[in-house]
């Protein structure tokens, strides 16, 4: 088993839920909230409804318990959506309804490569920007992110925009099939 990386990243549209938020989606949002108290799925303005990927609660939460910096990642021209739903998504987390934006450690926004995004939330968590200094992945669903392996980061293609990263995906990721 290759084992847990020091920081994981997460691009967020069509990689934590099935959207691009900066087009897609319209404020305000209205949480769906479940019968645990969860809140899996918001409804902007609009009437579009969003639901965070299945797997994407328990694979953060297996991260964070193994101690595991998680960061994101996007090109979002609009991080103020982005930022605001990831407050209304609420998940389950030790026990308590935790916004899945407290799961983050760290946020990369901006229209730039996922290289510097990497380089520059090093540099915030670790007061480093070499990206070889620490293991580190990136779950992504877009292959030309695949660049970042040039500098030692691994890249988890994300294949499926209809259900994003599956649990199965993951673990091939940790047991080092991919």
């Amino acid at each position: 088993m290759t084992g847990y990386p020091d920081v994981a990243a997460f691009d967020l549209d069509y990689t934590v839920w099935p959207c691009y938020c900066d087009t897609h989606l319209h404020g305000p949002f209205k949480p769906v909230k479940s019968r645990n108290g969860e809140v899996l799925t918001i409804i902007c303005r609009d009437g579009y409804e969003l639901t965070i990927y299945k797997d994407i609660p328990r694979i953060l939460s297996d991260l964070k318990d193994n101690e595991v910096k998680l960061m994101t990642a996007s090109r979002t021209w609009a991080p103020e959506i982005a930022q605001e739903i990831l407050k209304i998504f609420k998940v389950k987390y030790g026990g308590v309804l935790t916004p899945l934006a407290n799961l983050f450690d760290e946020f990369q926004w901006g229209e730039r490569s996922k290289i510097g995004h990497l380089r520059d939330g090093l540099k915030d968590l670790y007061n480093t920007s070499d990206l070889r200094s620490k293991k580190i992945c990136l779950f992504d669903d877009e292959s030309r992110n695949k660049e970042v392996e040039e500098y030692g980061v691994k890249f988890v293609y994300v294949r499926d925009p209809e259900n994003g990263p599956s649990w199965k995906l993951y673990q091939d990721y940790l047991s080092g099939k991919i």
